[in-house]
């Protein structure tokens, strides 16, 4: 890729660019940016000129980032985020904690950290704001804009700058209506006589796997239900549907009010890590180092073990096998 007059590149075109990669469309870059839609399009041209490549392939109908493109892009989000957070810094230097923090977190954790976590840091620092996006999508921080993402599991974008703050793990449950109706397992080897729900995108036969302690086992289960959404499995065992793995943070209002039972509370599935992902950067806005170091210092919150008191609590209510 041949550069020509790489200088008179200017922060505008950068930016042009990036917001129409994150909104993959010229006219809605032109709405956000306050831009007629032609100065948006002669900004990309200008860019792909001055870079002798093609970036975007331009249809009437869609638009899609080359090879080029996204390399291109990787590299001017973090020049256009740097400008911004320095412009920010400077404005911010003897003001309090403000701003927009945009959060990306799955269902779940998103809905108890609204409860339980957000309310606090907000009555903390007034003139914070927050964006909550709810998915279990690994969403691409630089694309999209966001400035924290709470992710469960191994992050690999090495892009990103992950802290582990907690843990979670998914253990077995039921709903007492089922449990009275087919009995109670009481080793894991039993879930071959009973309906297991499985949290999954195709109907392929996939075993489960259960550890105790240096000991584990895969058992491979039948089911008449699979879904790849937590809550539609969840929604599913409180009828009564049968057994599921799910995870301790997805179900704290069905354990504490009876909806679901643990069973087999010796056994449960592999702990998966929970991190804060974030985009490097020296310059990082005093509203995200705020909302960094305010949830880890709520490190204990997010500790949702096989011993957590839900689960224990899960294990107590009295159902006859």
């Amino acid at each position: 890729m041949i550069v020509r007059n790489l200088e008179t590149i200017d922060f505008r075109t950068l930016s042009i660019f990036v917001t129409t990669c994150r909104l993959l469309s010229l006219t809605q870059c032109a709405d956000e940016m306050g831009l007629p839609k032609s100065t948006v399009s002669k900004a990309i041209s200008k860019l792909e000129d001055h870079l002798n490549a093609k970036l975007l392939e331009r249809s009437t109908r869609k638009i899609q980032i080359t090879e080029a493109g996204q390399v291109v892009l990787s590299r001017a989000d973090h020049l256009v985020e740097e400008f911004k957070s320095l412009s920010e810094d400077v404005r911010e230097i003897q003001q309090q904690v403000q701003g927009l923090i945009r959060i990306s977190a799955p269902p779940a954790m998103g809905a108890n950290l609204s409860q339980d976590i957000f309310p606090e840091f907000l009555k903390q620092w007034p003139k914070a704001q927050i964006s909550l996006d709810l998915s279990y999508a690994f969403d691409d921080l630089f694309v999209q804009g966001i400035d924290l993402a709470i992710r469960v599991g191994q992050v690999v974008d090495d892009r990103l700058v992950a802290k582990e703050i907690g843990y979670s793990t998914r253990v077995l449950v039921a709903s007492p209506k089922y449990l009275e109706e087919h009995g109670i397992p009481q080793l894991p080897e039993d879930l071959t006589h009973h309906n297991c729900l499985r949290f999954q995108y195709n109907p392929d036969v996939v075993p489960w796997t259960l550890i105790s302690g240096d000991k584990s086992v895969s058992i491979e289960v039948s089911s008449n239900f699979y879904c790849g959404s937590i809550d539609a499995i969840k929604r599913a065992t409180v009828e009564g549907l049968g057994i599921a793995q799910i995870p301790v943070n997805n179900m704290v209002c069905e354990l504490k009010q009876g909806e679901l039972v643990r069973i087999l509370p010796d056994w449960h599935a592999v702990l998966m890590p929970i991190y804060l992902v974030y985009r490097p950067g020296l310059n990082k806005p005093k509203r995200l180092e705020a909302i960094l170091e305010y949830l880890l210092s709520k490190k204990e919150y997010f500790q949702f073990g096989p011993d957590h008191h839900l689960c224990q609590q899960g294990c107590k209510v009295n159902v006859e096998g």
